[in-house]
């Protein structure tokens, strides 16, 4: 009685070359190259689109950090306006003495400082990706994400330490203390950078090595 040889179903396994033509079939290569297109089509959109974001959380976060209206403060000599590196009462703006100023005001200019710094460093590697995903076998799109990420995280720290002792230190005066446009743009650049981080992992998601 004859034995049929298979794989104990009674079908033949595919030889080494049946694999091989099926690799080589012109079909399946045209339907990859498809795919890879579309996928191109949605990283460039998505990486110009984070380019744009970094750029705007890096130039709203500049802005807070070097202009003088982070609290306005109505006093009997007129608008007393300041920020994290000086004191104006118009036209007059004065530089913060370094020994004189409260440590919770520090600990915000370092955060922000770092925060700037990060995001900066995003934003080169953005506008390497352009030319190179990779560099030493880093993918310059997700250590921009990260970047990215931290940028808006120690931007959280430094604003929630300002807020936490401005509205301490509001009972103990008797002038009224309102935050300014500087403060509204530091809190503005946190979800820009959260923004920017999504749209790098999308474009990390449909980048092909």
């Amino acid at each position: 009685m004859g034995v049929e040889e298979g794989n104990g179903h009674g079908t033949k396994e595919p030889s080494g070359e049946a694999v091989k033509d099926h690799a080589c079939d012109p079909t399946s290569v045209i339907s990859l190259s498809v795919v890879s297109h579309r996928l191109d089509f949605l990283t460039e959109p998505l990486r110009i689109g984070s380019g744009i974001c970094s750029a705007g959380s890096l130039l709203l976060e500049f802005t807070s950090l070097s202009t003088p209206y982070w609290v306005l403060e109505s006093t009997n000599k007129g608008l007393l306006h300041s920020g994290l590196w000086k004191v104006c009462l118009d036209p007059d703006c004065t530089l913060y003495w370094f020994s004189l100023l409260a440590l919770p005001i520090h600990f915000t200019r370092a955060f922000l400082l770092i925060a700037c710094f990060c995001g900066l460093i995003s934003l080169l590697c953005i506008c390497i990706s352009f030319e190179r995903d990779l560099l030493f076998r880093i993918s310059l799109v997700r250590t921009a994400a990260a970047f990215s990420f931290c940028s808006g995280l120690f931007i959280l720290i430094g604003m929630s330490i300002f807020t936490y002792v401005h509205k301490r230190s509001q009972s103990y005066t008797r002038d009224l203390v309102i935050f300014g446009s500087s403060y509204g743009l530091g809190w503005a650049s946190i979800p820009m950078y959260v923004i920017t981080g999504i749209l790098l992992m999308l474009t990390h998601k449909t980048t092909i090595y």
